[in-house]
């Protein structure tokens, strides 16, 4: 260990979010957290073929799913905290989960994307958030010549999803994407934090879908369950 990160331990001790115990990473979970964490299981890989879960989502442009946990608990705080609030250091907990799933999903998926996208902020929030959350949590696990930042463009300044119920939220995003470039006998994941209802994930599906994508993957990092998605329907 180097001196300087000797010191930062000391100074700036790392602690497990779950357990508060101590690390000599900065990880943001102990190995016995993160092997009990509760994460979706993916023995079917795609989780639009797991009958609960497809029914909670609609993602007709989406042949398939894969998610790292629902979204309720520590990692909803967690991802509560560093969207709104930038608190930071629970990304480095967020990370955790996220290359701990990713990692199950390529071991088990014989799905392999030409192109990893980011689901795009408007400029007008990210100018007013300062970050985009999702590339913040993802961008490192994934092959950086795989991934574009330009293909995908959220053309439309919409309101906040979690504000309207799901009719309003299938209206809000209707043609809030366009794609930049020819997707022609493309695979495409799009990549978001949280799915609660798949209006979001959807609109950018079928904008890459009338792009020419052949097959379009949607992850997350968060499902959100049904208990907490029946307000949100009604």
């Amino acid at each position: 260990m180097s001196l300087l990160r000797y010191l930062a331990d000391a100074l700036f001790p790392s602690h497990c979010h779950l357990c508060q115990s101590h690390l000599s990473h900065d990880k943001g979970i102990c190995q016995f957290c993160l092997s009990d964490f509760p994460f979706i299981s993916l023995e079917q890989p795609n989780l639009l073929f797991q009958p609960d879960i497809a029914r909670l989502f609609n993602l007709p442009h989406c042949h398939g799913l894969m998610a790292c946990a629902w979204y309720q608990g520590d990692l909803k705080r967690w991802l509560s905290e560093f969207k709104f609030t930038k608190q930071s250091h629970y990304q480095t907990a967020i990370n955790a989960v996220i290359a701990t799933q990713l990692a199950h999903f390529k071991s088990t998926s014989t799905f392999s994307p030409d192109i990893y996208i980011i689901l795009p902020l408007h400029k007008n929030r990210f100018i007013y958030r300062g970050f985009n959350q999702v590339a913040q949590t993802w961008l490192s696990h994934l092959p950086h010549t795989k991934v574009s930042t330009n293909t995908l463009i959220r053309i439309n300044a919409t309101k906040a999803q979690s504000d309207l119920n799901l009719k309003q939220r299938k209206q809000n995003v209707k043609r809030a994407f366009e794609v930049k470039q020819n997707l022609q006998g493309k695979k495409v994941a799009i990549i978001d934090d949280v799915i609660t209802t798949g209006s979001t994930i959807n609109a950018a599906a079928k904008a890459c879908y009338t792009a020419g994508a052949e097959e379009i993957w949607a992850y997350a990092t968060a499902l959100t369950p049904l208990h907490s998605q029946s307000v949100t329907k009604k």
